[in-house]
């Protein structure tokens, strides 16, 4: 690494080099944009934090060609039949629900990961790479837009002795990318007002490794109150987690603590005997977001942008999906191709998909969360009644609203990844059409063939690629698509580098006027 940091000029600057940051780093060099990366921290954070990836994010993930290296470190929620529990105070079971092995994706909905080791993957990707230059032990401490770019001042982090000067450094680059978390500087310097609904828990987070597998566990159980409430999931191959919430009567001095973690895991039949403790830590779950994401041309993503309980394990999520959703408009843009107006629908495509899901997991962490014994024995008798509602519905797909998007019913899905045919193959459409990149997708023709001239023409300016089903063209392996494209009534669906269909068309004049409004959102 080299301190000539005052010498870079980049397309952007990214603040922040957690998964966020790395990935959003990844998938702009991906566009072939220079990168510059900024965190404070010597080395990658070594302890666990997430654990929970969906579907949509592994798809993001692996087109950044990380194949086995993912793999190894995933663990699909919901092997051999394994279930998902509310379970009252006595451990009895309330209501129970798979986690599904299947999805728009092609991927299990949900899987186990320890977040160290992704970022050992990503971390040795990022310093690879010939666009990234990455610059660990600085830290942006802020930064002026002129209009036309963003000069900001990075300076060396008083904490690592091997900063031998302190004096700022100057960066020059077209966007700057606030990752850098929930406490974010670059978010303090915008400045946006945040809506917050007010929740706010204590709860004590408890990471071990078994010393071989404890088949006398429940898989993945949430143990509701009035006494401690309690969640436990797998945390990756061969780890789990326990988050136990901080009661009124725990002594605040000894929460966070060796011995007070083994006393709260004893009840589980986890001892110092049979598990290795990983990490404890206290935290205040919360559920807010910026009401604003961007300010000309520095922009929020990740926990600097929203934060939310990990009851549904949507947060790291709902990161990546940031990265991925700014990725291909930041390309743009720095191309000289792209409408301003992109950073605009980003945040109201982000901010509402965000509330969304922040408003349901803050509604169940309330339920969660209840001690009044009236009030939890009423919810337990509720949940029991209503056993058939299934808790998978938490992991459904939120749907985007508004931004970049068509407002026809087909805008606003996730593209379906399923099994073809094509090329001598037959594999997951990523493996057979790569991304990243704007693909337009027939159900029985080539919809480039539907276009007018004019047409064509924008979609070249997109670099658009288009594929579609039939003797000429992909096999269906499993009939996937077919049914896809009758639930979504088309024919013809547009589809933007981040996998979210832009919006769907029924015939050739409907697909003429798909990519007209397309280019029309998009291209200057």
């Amino acid at each position: 690494m080299t301190d000539e940091i005052e010498e870079l000029d980049c397309d952007v600057l990214i603040a922040g080099a957690g998964p966020v940051g790395q990935v959003l780093a990844l998938l702009l060099a991906q566009h072939r944009l220079r990168v510059g990366v900024v965190e404070r921290w010597a080395r990658p954070y070594p302890l666990p934090r997430a654990v929970a990836m969906s579907h949509d994010v592994q798809r993001v993930l692996r087109q950044l060609g990380l194949g086995e290296e993912l793999s190894v470190l995933l663990e699909p929620w919901g092997q051999d039949g394994q279930r998902f529990s509310f379970a009252d105070s006595s451990g009895r079971t309330l209501v129970e629900s798979r986690y599904p092995l299947e999805s728009d994706s092609g991927y299990a909905q949900m899987s186990g990961f320890s977040q160290p080791d992704l970022e050992e993957v990503l971390e040795r990707r990022v310093r690879a790479d010939p666009l990234i230059d990455q610059y660990r032990g600085f830290a942006l401490e802020g930064f002026t837009d002129d209009g036309s770019a963003v000069h900001a001042t990075v300076v060396p982090h008083t904490g690592l002795a091997a900063v031998a000067d302190g004096s700022p450094r100057t960066v020059r680059a077209a966007y700057v990318v606030g990752c850098d978390g929930a406490n974010s500087t670059v978010r303090s310097l915008l400045g946006p007002q945040m809506t917050d609904l007010g929740f706010d828990r204590d709860w004590v987070v408890v990471d071990v490794v078994p010393h071989t597998p404890p088949t006398w566990l429940p898989y993945a159980c949430q143990r509701l109150g009035p006494a401690r409430p309690t969640t436990l999931v797998p945390a990756g191959p061969g780890r789990r987690r326990w988050e136990f919430m901080v009661m009124p009567t725990d002594d605040p001095a000894g929460i966070d603590t060796d011995e007070n973690a083994w006393q709260l895991l004893a009840p589980w039949g986890i001892h110092p005997g049979n598990a290795d403790l990983v990490r404890h830590a206290r935290y205040t779950f919360r559920g807010r977001w910026a009401d604003r994401w961007h300010k000309g041309r520095v922009l929020l993503a990740g926990d600097a942008a929203h934060q939310m309980p990990p009851f549904l394990g949507q947060g790291f999520n709902s990161g990546i999906r940031d990265a991925a959703s700014l990725a291909w408009r930041l390309a743009l843009l720095v191309n000289g191709e792209g409408k301003e107006s992109l950073l605009d629908d980003y945040t109201a495509e982000r901010s509402a998909h965000v509330a969304q899901i922040v408003k349901e997991t803050v509604a169940i962490g309330r339920l969660i969360c209840m001690l009044d014994p009236e009030q939890t024995a009423r919810r337990d008798a509720e949940l029991e009644r209503d056993a058939t509602a299934g808790i998978e519905d938490a992991h459904k797909n939120w749907l985007l609203r508004g931004g970049t998007l068509r407002d026809d019913g087909v805008g606003g899905n996730l593209g379906l990844q399923a099994t073809v045919g094509g090329g001598g193959r037959t594999a997951l459409l990523d493996e057979v059409i790569a991304p990243p990149g704007f693909l337009l997708l027939g159900r029985d023709r080539d919809p480039v063939e539907l276009l007018s001239p004019p047409r064509r023409a924008a979609w070249r300016r997109l670099g658009g690629r288009s594929a579609h089903f039939g003797p000429e063209g992909l096999k269906d392996a499993e009939g996937t698509y077919a049914h896809w494209f009758k639930r979504l009534n088309a024919s013809v669906v547009a589809i933007r580098p981040d996998f979210q269909v832009f919006g769907g068309a029924r015939d050739a004049q409907a697909a003429d006027a798909l990519v007209h409004d397309l280019a029309e959102r998009v291209l200057t």
